[in-house]
């Protein structure tokens, strides 16, 4: 079975560690690539490169003040460790955008397209990274964990709606081509956010049937150390009484599932899907 816990989890320096690493990623992707293009990034830090545009006050100084009313929202509904942990974090990261603003000086990169495609790609990565510690950045992502916790609204579509906005605010200062950059940046953010948060993590559910499902059944809970649940059913043709294998296994256990099945019946059937999110013995529940 897999184990509930994890390095990360144990040791509070690893922990850290790959934080620093995901924010200086992040910050690389925002402040290297998005800035200079005014391409606005997803959440508050869009919103403060907004304001650094209008102002030319310090993008981490304005992620910081705009944190506070968003803070005080999670401390009443959200758990208060994982609030502390995300504004010791929203600090540091507000820190990381105010150290490299200039950074994109060391970066020769002067195509629009170019930036708006790793400034998303590193800036998700990095916000991934962090959310696979079970912490956050602290602006729209406790607003994410809010809706997720109490309405199971994924972070992605509480991430994309709040985005949309900006996105509208971004075409008023800078015009309709650079939102259109914008989405653009924001989509390879969001998505590269969910890879590098579920990388390693991602599991599938696999219905199959055969002749012998007692015998895959058994190899199933013996090699792969999976549960499985038989699902009683009946062909609507032959009326033949057919018996279903149901379980839930890693994504990188579906070809020795396949393998076990086709070794007893060449015959089997099997179906294998996507599964969003698996609470339970065995697996380690996604964070976000």
């Amino acid at each position: 079975m897999s184990k509930p816990n994890t390095i990360i989890d144990d040791n509070v320096f690893v922990r850290y560690l790959v934080i620093t690493v995901g924010m200086i990623i992040s910050c690389i992707g925002i402040n290297g690539f998005l800035k200079p293009a005014h391409i606005l990034s997803g959440g508050v830090t869009g919103i403060s490169v907004a304001f650094n545009y209008l102002t030319d006050i310090n993008i981490g100084l304005v992620t910081l003040i705009l944190n506070i009313p968003i803070f005080i929202l999670g401390f009443i509904y959200l758990d208060k460790k994982f609030c502390i942990n995300s504004f010791i974090n929203m600090v540091l990261f507000s820190f990381f955008l105010g150290i490299t603003q200039g950074i994109d000086k060391i970066i020769p990169v002067d195509d629009i397209l170019l930036q708006a495609v790793f400034g998303g790609l590193l800036s998700g990565t990095g916000t991934g990274i962090i959310f696979r510690t079970k912490s956050s950045l602290g602006g729209t992502d406790i607003i994410g964990a809010i809706l997720k916790f109490k309405k199971n609204i994924s972070v992605k579509d509480t991430s994309m709606t709040i985005n949309f906005f900006i996105v509208l605010f971004g075409g008023t200062l800078f015009g309709v081509e650079l939102a259109l950059y914008t989405l653009i940046a924001m989509f390879l953010n969001v998505t590269a956010m969910n890879n590098a948060k579920d990388a390693l993590n991602s599991q599938k559910s696999v219905m199959l049937i055969s002749r012998e499902s007692d015998k895959i059944a058994k190899d199933i809970m013996s090699i792969v150390h999976r549960g499985v649940t038989y699902i009683e059913a009946e062909g609507a043709y032959t009326h033949e009484k057919k018996r279903i294998i149901y379980c839930i296994v890693s994504t990188n256990e579906i070809p020795l599932i396949k393998e076990i099945a086709l070794k007893y019946d060449k015959k089997s059937f099997i179906s294998v899907n996507d599964v969003d999110e698996v609470k339970g013995r065995g697996f380690k529940e996604k964070f976000l």
